[in-house]
């Protein structure tokens, strides 16, 4: 998955859920840092990290 998807799929959630970049952060136990660099597309995430925002709101 490249970043541009990532982020189109966070914005996607954010949106449907009701979630700021805190909220989701705090859910998914990421730094919130890490979710705004997501939604910008910065490849600064690790594949754990994708792999663990994913799952989450797979699960969610």
């Amino acid at each position: 998955m490249n970043s541009a998807e990532l982020s189109d799929l966070i914005i996607e959630y954010q949106l449907k859920h009701s979630l700021t970049d805190n909220g989701l952060a705090f859910a998914s136990h990421l730094p919130v840092e890490l979710i705004h660099s997501m939604k910008v597309g910065e490849d600064s995430a690790s594949d754990d990290e994708v792999e663990q925002i994913l799952k989450y709101m797979q699960e969610n």
